[in-house]
């Protein structure tokens, strides 16, 4: 069976590399197919890159936010050719994993819809998505994000131990936000740097994380910079760049499996410590995050909200919290199954 990818992103977001080795692991394929505009792609686990998709007997829209339209009141040149993907074949196409952003709303919003209808099946991660999907009648399944398919790996929590001290290190990604993730980036940075030098004072040893570089738009690395130029005691870790021998996300997985603090302003840092069986502390700054936190009882505060001395507490309480993360793996996997069987 030839399983393509559509509306891929870049394997150089960690989250969304881990998205596509966690489809080609749920698909009966050996691998999946797509098409990746990565000058420099990285290694992303089941995951063909071809010049061109060929005839496939299915193919998945994937991506997380990948209907995103920066520009609300209009619609952009990216979000019609995200659209165009899944007119190829719809009654072979299937929507897995996604989520619907706040910016796509209105005329934009109400094309997806008419999209959707017409796909073999539409599976979302996050539950305002499917209430927002079904008011407008698409028939549309709720189940989690794709990467709770993968599971921590030995030879990766093996990797990490050599990297870093697990019994100290408290994991944070981080990322700016534009247009599209409306929230103060000077703001954000302030309580950051704050959280940094509470937990430095506390006895654990701060971590930053690039978990993505594919643009100057997306990339951690200026965040980055202004927190080490506040807070010179923070250690960071490239995992784009630096994953050795593993894939990005299979070390960012060992990374949060052993450490005694991971707070995940990045969504699939949360994901990825959920998936491995340990409890995150969820920094949120859109629907999807929201999701985990409210879904899954995940202990958290959204961005805006985030208070350092109301909340140092309660991220030092997830250390010593676990996660069932079997009940969501076998729901993903039986959402993706019934999908992949509705199409013709």
């Amino acid at each position: 069976m030839k399983i393509g990818l559509l509306n891929v992103y870049s394997t150089r977001n960690i989250g969304d590399s881990a998205i596509y080795s966690a489809l080609a692991e749920l698909s009966p394929a050996p691998q999946v197919s797509a098409v990746i505009q990565d000058t420099a792609p990285i290694d992303t686990p089941g995951l063909q890159v071809v010049e061109s998709l060929p005839a496939c007997d299915a193919y998945i829209s994937v991506g997380g936010d990948i209907f995103n339209n920066a520009r609300e009141w209009f619609i952009t040149k990216q979000f019609l050719k995200n659209l165009q993907g899944l007119r190829h074949a719809p009654q072979k196409t299937f929507v897995f994993g996604q989520s619907i952003p706040r910016s796509c709303h209105g005329l934009s919003f109400r094309l997806l819809a008419w999209h959707f209808k017409r796909l073999a099946a539409v599976c979302v991660r996050d539950a305002e998505s499917y209430e927002r999907l079904r008011r407008v009648g698409v028939p549309v399944r709720l189940s989690y994000d794709t990467a709770f398919a993968l599971s921590s790996q030995k030879v990766a929590e093996q990797a990490a131990r050599d990297t870093i001290e697990p019994e100290r290190a408290a994991i944070i990604s981080v990322r700016l936000f534009d247009q599209m993730y409306q929230q103060d980036n000077q703001t954000f940075l302030k309580k950051i740097i704050e959280l940094c030098r509470s937990l430095h004072q506390r006895g654990h040893q701060p971590v930053l994380l690039i978990q993505s570089e594919v643009t100057t738009a997306d990339s951690d690395s200026q965040a980055v910079r202004t927190i080490c130029e506040a807070v010179p005691t923070v250690k960071v870790l490239n995992i784009v760049q630096n994953a050795g021998d593993l894939a990005g996300w299979q070390f960012l997985m060992g990374i949060v499996a052993i450490s005694r603090l991971v707070i995940g302003v990045r969504y699939h840092t949360s994901v990825l410590r959920l998936a491995a069986n340990r409890m995150p502390f969820n920094l949120f700054y859109s629907n999807k995050g929201r999701d985990l936190s409210q879904r899954l009882q995940i202990p958290g505060a959204s961005v805006a909200d985030f208070d350092v001395d109301e909340h140092i507490q309660a991220i030092e309480k997830t250390a010593e919290m676990d996660f069932d993360s079997a009940p969501i793996r076998a729901q993903v996997q039986t959402d993706f199954a019934d999908c992949l069987r509705r199409v013709n």
